[in-house]
């Protein structure tokens, strides 16, 4: 007698989903934002919570020169610092080709255009959800209950200098 019996599988990983509540993702996005103040290219933030065990979020952005990575790298690193987040490793920074920054929960990678290029984290991580970042997407009331504090200014919202976000 043959009897039908369900094999339970693996457990379904909940769906991840960016932007998220989490206080790594919030770390990222302001990593993000430090990165964007100073001007650098296709900032996108990699989720590899599930993927890695190296840390929750990749922040990856490029500039144009080692003086323009090396200025971003020290910038965010500043401005985190600043705020109560203190950076565990720093790599790279004088340079200025492949700045690491390791804040624990997530990474930040601030490569010059050609070592992006060349290296291919987002191909690396291409099963990772991917969330790419630009000026515009800081204007957001979302995003300043997120980042309570922070000032977002861009020139990218209707050509005129615009701030949103919480005054303190």
């Amino acid at each position: 007698m043959q009897t039908d019996q369900t094999v339970p599988g693996p457990a379904a990983s909940p769906q991840r989903s960016l932007p998220d509540d989490s206080p790594a993702y919030a770390l990222a996005e302001r990593c993000a934002w430090h990165l964007l103040e100073k001007k650098l290219d296709e900032v996108v933030v990699l989720d590899l919570r599930g993927c890695s065990d190296v840390c929750d979020f990749f922040v990856i952005a490029s500039g144009g020169a080692d003086t323009q990575v090396q200025a971003a790298a020290r910038h965010a690193h500043d401005e985190l610092a600043a705020a109560g987040h203190h950076v565990h490793s720093v790599e790279g920074l004088n340079e200025g080709r492949w700045v690491l920054l390791d804040f624990f929960d997530v990474v930040v990678h601030v490569f010059h255009q050609r070592a992006r290029d060349y290296f291919q984290l987002e191909r690396l991580w291409g099963d990772a959800p991917r969330l790419d970042l630009a000026p515009a997407w800081f204007a957001s009331p979302e995003v300043a209950a997120r980042q309570p504090g922070l000032t977002f200014v861009s020139a990218a919202l209707g050509g005129a200098e615009r701030e949103t976000g919480n005054h303190a």
